[in-house]
């Protein structure tokens, strides 16, 4: 099995680690940093590390293996399909593990498509250091039932997502809100909590709320409840908001939630749920989509 790597950063270094394990596979890369003062040094102690061997270009890659994997910033993406496009083979699989848009990657298959590659919009869901090869992927687009057949059997953790391009980068980055935004809160929670001297009894309360519970029961209970009290939970908001700034602290991400509850009491879920409350989340945000 030959496999490539165009970017040879963190993502890269670690699959490469741990796919040493196997001995059937040749891995080479190319990275448009090694001759940087800096990050070259980096690159090829990294590379000599995990048997990887550097090539010269982008192209020398493409043309050497069957899977590649395109592993460089969102904003360089588009450019590395580009600059490989003529040296890809009909049949080769090509994963994209960046974090890219939907959109993005939608771009990306328009070019693979007419050349009959098997495009793989792959989403990373894991800890690269812990789990190296075996991160969770998720995969979409044409070529994703042929990685998963590939990569599988060499210990790779992979998720079907179906056929879409853009699935699977769409699962990420919406789930990035939440784990990203859940971890910014819990800093602003905590220095609140530091600057009154409370952070033991605010860390056990919210426990008392959260520990042993389902996450799908947390997610009905805090969407269908917001819907019917987002205005006064609203307001709530604003005392939080004036207390960190009478402590000199950024309340960014309450003032975020603030704004939030303030635009869904917009939509006067108490006056539509007078009879009963909602029982799950989906019934609140299909009313939101169908507005």
């Amino acid at each position: 099995m030959n496999i490539g790597f165009i970017g040879f950063g963190e993502a890269a270094y670690c699959i490469s680690k741990g796919f040493q394990e196997q001995n059937a596979i040749n891995i080479c890369a190319y990275d448009a940093m090694e001759s940087n003062p800096t990050q070259g040094g980096v690159i090829k102690k990294r590379a000599k590390e995990s048997g990887v061997t550097l090539l010269a270009s982008a192209g020398d890659v493409a043309r050497n293996v069957s899977v590649l994997i395109a592993s460089v910033p969102s904003s360089y993406t588009l450019d590395v399909c580009k600059e490989v496009l003529d040296s890809l083979q009909k049949g080769q699989i090509y994963a994209d593990v960046s974090a890219s848009t939907p959109a993005t990657k939608e771009q990306i298959w328009s070019m693979l498509e007419p050349k009959g590659i098997l495009f793989v919009d792959a989403a990373m869901l894991g800890s690269l250091p812990q789990d190296r090869h075996r991160v969770p992927i998720t995969a979409s687009g044409n070529g994703a039932q042929a990685f998963f057949d590939v990569m599988t059997p060499l210990g790779m953790r992979i998720t079907l997502a179906g056929d879409r391009p853009g699935a699977a980068s769409a699962i990420k980055l919406v789930r990035s809100i939440f784990m990203k935004g859940i971890a910014a809160c819990m800093y602003e929670m905590l220095q609140g909590a530091d600057a009154y001297g409370v952070c033991d009894e605010v860390i056990a309360s919210t426990a008392k709320s959260l520990d042993g519970i389902p996450f799908t029961e947390h997610l009905n209970r805090l969407v269908t409840g917001t819907s019917i009290h987002a205005v006064r939970r609203a307001a709530e908001l604003k005392g939080s908001v004036k207390m960190l700034e009478e402590c000199d602290l950024d309340a960014s991400m309450s003032v975020a939630a603030m704004r939030k509850h303030e635009l869904i009491g917009e939509y006067r879920f108490a006056d539509q749920f007078t009879q009963a409350k909602p029982a799950r989340w989906s019934e609140i945000i299909q009313k939101m989509r169908a507005r």
